[in-house]
């Protein structure tokens, strides 16, 4: 490992030396002169291409947000826990594994902001409702923490994520902003995102000061929190259950039984015997 002193660093392949940068440093290390993969080793490589993929999904869909919340290491955190999603998966083989939605629970809790989560900023945890379609997210009384912050300002953000369309659904709820150092009950925010995929439900708190009778974001790392508090599985239409759990065996023709005839039915004719005369 060796230091950059110059006055043009680089990050990337040069020729047979790499530079990467470590926090604040830039450093060089050799490039390998050939790379030998086994099977195993490729099939691991192609799940960790799944699990990064999967996590860029959901980055560039919470990029407006991210920027009050952005953390240097939320890309390796973030693959990190996808990767363990995507190993998790024991229906498919190696190699073609994907982030099946029971294994999902394991993003439960997920801080986008390593410096602060919502617990930091909120005396007690919030409560999620689930009632059909409508998810409703309410909180303790006295909600507020010690806060250097003169307000607070609270979002609920539902992000339906279909990972293998690549397809996002962002749905955000309305801004309720609170004055911090008094008892109050904080309003029960409700939302009504699309069921129709797996969904995850978060929180976003940022921290203000009033100046003047305007309010300012703070530019403190540990400010603004956004923090993934429930996953909702795909919920499946009346339509898709009726025909799951409906009879598919072919219809049975019902043949009508032989019904012998009594005897009394039957006919019986008499025989005739005819003479004739002789000669």
């Amino acid at each position: 490992m060796a230091r950059q002193e110059s006055l043009l660093k680089f990050t990337g392949k040069l020729g047979n030396v790499i530079g990467y940068r470590n926090k604040k440093d830039y450093l060089l290390r050799s490039a390998s002169a050939v790379v030998r993969q086994t099977s195993a080793t490729k099939r691991a490589a192609r799940d960790f291409g799944t699990a990064s993929k999967a996590g860029k999904l959901i980055r560039h869909a919470l990029n407006e947000y991210l920027q009050h919340c952005y953390d240097s290491s939320l890309t390796n955190r973030l693959n990190k826990t996808l990767g363990e999603i995507v190993r998790a998966d024991d229906s498919h083989k190696a190699g073609l594994r994907v982030p099946v939605a029971a294994n999902m629970q394991s993003l439960r809790g997920f801080r986008f902001n390593s410096h602060t989560g919502i617990q930091h900023l909120l005396a007690g945890n919030p409560v999620i409702d689930n009632n059909n379609a409508d998810i409703s997210i309410s909180f303790p009384e006295t909600a507020i923490s010690n806060n250097k912050a003169t307000h607070i300002i609270i979002k609920a953000i539902a992000l339906s994520v279909n990972f293998a369309q690549q397809k996002t659904h962002r749905l955000v709820s309305e801004a309720v902003v609170i004055r911090c150092g008094e008892k109050q009950i904080l309003p029960t925010i409700t939302l009504n995102p699309d069921r129709k995929d797996l969904t995850l439900i978060m929180l976003e708190i940022l921290s203000c000061y009033e100046v003047n009778g305007q309010l300012h974001l703070c530019q403190n790392k540990k400010g603004a929190a956004l923090d993934i508090i429930g996953i909702l599985p795909p919920m499946e239409s009346p339509e898709a259950i009726k025909s799951k759990y409906s009879n598919k065996a072919p219809k049975l023709k019902i043949i009508p039984s032989y019904i012998q005839p009594s005897r009394r039915s039957c006919i019986m004719l008499p025989v005739v015997f005819s003479s004739f005369p002789e000669g």
